[in-house]
C-alpha cells in the first residue's frame, strides 16, 4: 500500500502545514473534500478492491460508550450525567475536528511523523488513526466520531488513573 495522509477538515492554512510536514517526510497527503466523507477510507486511500460506498459498524456504539463513560465516571467519584453531556457533545462536534487517518506507515515512520508535527507550526493534532482491515471500509464521518469517542475514552481513563 502507498504511503499516504488523509486529512479531514483541515482549513487550507493548516493543509498547508500538514503537506509541508508530508513532503518532507516523502508521503502523499490528500485533502478529504467535505462530499467525500461519506466514502470508505480505504477507497480513498487507494486500497486495491474497497468499493467507495462504506460500510459502517452497528449505531449502537454511541450508547455503548455512553455506558463505559458512566461506568468510568461513577468509579472517579464525578457525576455520570456530567460526563455523559460533555460527551455527546464532543461527539456532535467529531465531524467537524480534524483528523489524520496514516495509511501504510509502520511504527518508524509514524514516529518520524509525530515528531515532525510537534517540530511543525502544527504543534499537534488532536485525532490520528491508522488505516486497518476493518476501518478501512469505514466512512470518514465514522472515523471521526469513532476516534474522537475513543480520544475522549483515553482523557477520561487517563484523569482517573492518575487521581
Amino acid at each position: 500500500m502507498n504511503k499516504i495522509v488523509l486529512a479531514y477538515n483541515f482549513n487550507m492554512e493548516r493543509l498547508q502545514q500538514l503537506r509541508q510536514v508530508c513532503m518532507i517526510l516523502k508521503v502523499n497527503c490528500k485533502a478529504v473534500a467535505p462530499e467525500q466523507i461519506d466514502d470508505a477510507a480505504g477507497f480513498l486511500a487507494g486500497v486495491k478492491d474497497c468499493p467507495r460506498t462504506a460500510v459502517n459498524p452497528p449505531d449502537d456504539q454511541e450508547f455503548q460508550l455512553m455506558e463505559t463513560l458512566e461506568e468510568a465516571a461513577k468509579k472517579a467519584g464525578e457525576d455520570p450525567g456530567t460526563v455523559k453531556k460533555d460527551a455527546l457533545q464532543l461527539l456532535m462536534q467529531a465531524s467537524q475536528k480534524e483528523l489524520v487517518l496514516l495509511c501504510g506507515f509502520d511504527m518508524h515512520l509514524l514516529n518520524q511523523f509525530l515528531t515532525a508535527v510537534k517540530r511543525s507550526r502544527l504543534k499537534s493534532i488532536e485525532l490520528k488513526a491508522a488505516l486497518t482491515p476493518t476501518n478501512q471500509y469505514w466512512s470518514g464521518r465514522h472515523l471521526l466520531q469513532e476516534i474522537a469517542a475513543e480520544h475522549m475514552y483515553m482523557k477520561q481513563f487517563g484523569k482517573n488513573m492518575h487521581k
